[in-house]
């Protein structure tokens, strides 16, 4: 029998009730979930270049938000790049209620998913389900 090992989510969030019913949320989904208040906790920024081993990378998928104290998403996830993360760009999203033009132009160029808030759950769902396609 195969067993599936459990897609392991990080979710970089400032607002702790937004970041606790998402991890609530990806909990059900069988997901085991890490939460940071801010970016600069990541594992990734603690280090001048990714450490994470290609087979156990510190997250297989990242939800942040796009405004956060310290750093926005957009500027984690370009340093996330620079600093060599071997998580999948595809297997990252940002989510904010808001965008200007330019926010969704950089988002599409790091190969990132957008949630718009509120998002369905279905739609965090579906993501879920694609980004543990992608490593399994």
């Amino acid at each position: 029998m195969k067993t599936s090992k459990k897609l392991r989510v990080a979710i970089i969030e400032d607002d702790v009730a937004m970041s606790d019913l998402l991890k609530c949320i990806l909990q059900c989904f069988d997901c085991d979930v890490q939460t940071f208040p801010d970016p600069t906790f990541f594992p990734v920024l603690c280090t001048p270049e990714c450490n994470c081993p290609v087979d156990n990378l510190c997250a297989d998928a990242l939800l942040t938000d796009m405004m956060m104290p310290n750093m926005g998403g957009i500027e984690f996830l370009k340093l996330q790049r620079k600093r060599k993360c071997k998580t999948l760009n595809a297997n990252k999203a940002l989510m904010s209620a808001i965008t200007t033009p330019y926010q969704q132009t950089a988002v599409k160029e790091l190969g990132c998913l957008f949630f718009r808030k509120p998002f369905k759950l279905s739609e965090i769902k579906q993501w879920i389900d694609e980004c543990a396609e992608r490593i399994h």
